[in-house]
């Protein structure tokens, strides 16, 4: 892992947990995994301090664990979880759309589960009452609502169950799961054997994750009036009269699942790139067929989404969309006295278009007709270049993104075709080029025409390796990001002692006690803050796309 991104894991620990969890995080980010005994020797705390820093990260699901048999005793290692620590930077952006998508309710309930890690549904609805004042009759209201949030947020798996398994690495558990099969054979496995094992062990890890039953969810079937009837007449009750009835179970602690949140927002952003290209409502038609297909999904990584059906897509799409007016038909089109279509084949004619787009998101779901899939992989591709395209043209100009997209749509070019192509001259092509490879954009291939590999026989061809790029691009806005947040504790250590001076409760009680002075100060540095926090929100943003997508 890079420098920049060990020192925003360390500055995030330190802002979050405090600076004595950041001695063991800084250790086991720079060091990797180690027991208990050896990080207390290194950050020089005591093994009580040291046990109670690894209990809060494991809480907070940045610290996972494994444990190995050493000669005769059990020795417990402990590592960072690194996707979980950068993912603490979407913090913001996780309350804001809790709040879109589940209200109030749901905001306060996220807020709560990241204040504390992890919760059962009980513990998460009294700590947000008792922190409320409420008589017993407002305080019943109020947790059922919270109730209710809850268990949409875990129907729509933004919160998961926490099982004994989160707490291990995804390499010591697929190294168990492998040591289970293996024990299973007589003789060792050879290694077209261990490939086929680990492919099966894949697949059903896939197929697990697919499944719609969602872990701590219980669902019951009640009549409408079920005190009405009984024996016979219970079992002669007509389907329309039973309602699925959701729980979510006392006993399971649940935790913010930030990749469902991620899935999400990348949907959102593929439903925006055809509103910049078409027009709003092929947005809403794009949005639908993801929200559809949205349940199946596991991970951002996916190559393309599950198939959705046509009619269900007419069914679900929203009342306000008018799919008639906003299409343009040929005259051979319309019906009698110039009818337009209806709904229907107004809709079919809108998926042809978004069908034959030029970026080839939508397809169709090979031999079965009726069924379309969204190909994840070619919109993030787009999302992706389209992130560069800018970075690119806001920092170096248009002529540096014209010698990007040229490599990109023709491949490996020598330096005199580019400027051929180009129509720029030699000198200003290599300039642009040295500087594009410098900030990692372009990537040089050296195909030497004899054995010594003497440069004046040798061919040097430029291209555009995008997820190289992007990696690229990472780094320097981890970089960024980290110097925004070392800015903000610079800012607060200026003014720390006025800072102490309203952290007084009788100051809190009173604030005339400050003086005008500091009153100014106090807008000021709440201004800078605030500055600094949209700027590293809006990278975070950057860098989810480039990475997670």
């Amino acid at each position: 892992m890079s420098t920049h991104e060990n020192k925003l894991c360390r500055l995030i620990v330190r802002e979050h947990f405090g600076p004595i969890v950041e001695k063991v995080a800084n250790v086991l980010i720079r060091k990797g995994r180690m027991p208990v005994g050896m990080i207390a020797r290194i950050t020089t705390l005591k093994p009580k301090q040291v046990r109670e820093c690894l209990f809060v990260m494991i809480q907070h699901n940045i610290a996972v664990y494994a444990e190995t048999q050493e000669k005769t005793r059990i020795v417990t290692y402990y590592e960072v979880n690194r996707t979980e620590l950068l993912n603490r930077v979407l913090i913001p952006k996780v309350l804001h759309s809790s709040q879109e998508w589940f209200e109030s309710d749901g905001a306060t309930i996220a807020q709560t589960m990241l204040v504390h890690g992890k919760l059962t549904i009980t513990e998460c609805t009294n700590d947000i009452v008792a922190r409320a004042t409420h008589d017993k009759r407002g305080a019943a209201q109020r947790t059922a609502s919270l109730k209710k949030a809850f268990t949409r947020m875990v129907k729509e798996k933004c919160l998961i169950a926490v099982r004994p398994s989160d707490s291990l690495t995804a390499t010591d558990r697929d190294m168990a799961e492998e040591k289970r099969e293996t024990d299973k054979m007589t003789l060792p496995p050879t290694a077209a054997e261990m490939t086929a094992i680990r492919k099966n062990l894949g697949s059903q890890r896939n197929q697990e994750l697919s499944k719609t039953t969602i872990v701590g969810l219980k669902r019951t079937l009640d009549s409408v009036d079920s005190d009405g009837y009984d024996g016979d007449k219970r079992r002669k009750l007509d389907f329309s009269e039973l309602t699925i009835h959701e729980e979510v179970e006392a006993d399971v602690f649940f935790k913010i699942n930030f990749e469902r949140f991620v899935i999400r927002w990348r949907n959102m952003q593929i439903a925006d790139l055809y509103e910049a290209r078409l027009n709003p409502t092929a947005k809403a038609i794009m949005n639908t067929i993801l929200t559809l297909a949205e349940e199946r999904m596991i991970n951002c990584k996916e190559d393309s989404s599950s198939p959705v059906n046509i009619m269900l897509l007419l069914n679900t799409l929203p009342k306000d969309i008018n799919l008639i007016d906003t299409l343009e038909f040929e005259q051979q089109e319309l019906g009698i006295n110039n009818s337009k279509p209806k709904a229907g084949e107004c809709l079919e004619k809108y998926i042809d278009i978004l069908e034959a787009d030029l970026m080839h998101i939508l397809k169709k779901d090979g031999g079965r007709p009726g069924q379309y899939v969204i190909n994840l992989k070619a919109a993030s591709k787009i999302m992706k270049k389209n992130l560069i395209q800018g970075v690119v043209s806001s920092r170096f100009g248009s002529a540096y993104v014209r010698i990007m997209n040229m490599l990109l749509d023709k491949g490996k070019l020598e330096e005199k075709m580019i400027s051929k192509f180009s129509m720029m001259p030699v000198k200003d092509v290599r300039e642009k080029l040295t500087t594009l490879c410098t900030f990692g954009v372009l990537n040089l291939q050296e195909v030497p025409k004899s054995q010594d590999r003497a440069p004046s026989r040798t061919f040097y061809l430029w291209e555009v390796i995008l997820s190289r790029a992007a990696d690229a691009l990472v780094d320097r806005l981890y970089h960024t990001m980290g110097n925004l947040r070392q800015r903000r504790f610079v800012e607060k250590a200026k003014r720390a002692v006025l800072l102490a001076k309203c952290e007084r409760t009788d100051v809190k009680a009173n604030d005339s006690l400050l003086t005008d002075a500091e009153k100014k100060e106090i807008n000021t540095l709440s201004g800078i803050l605030e500055m600094l926090e949209v700027q590293e929100l809006r990278i975070a943003q950057m860098v989810m796309t480039l990475r997670d997508f």
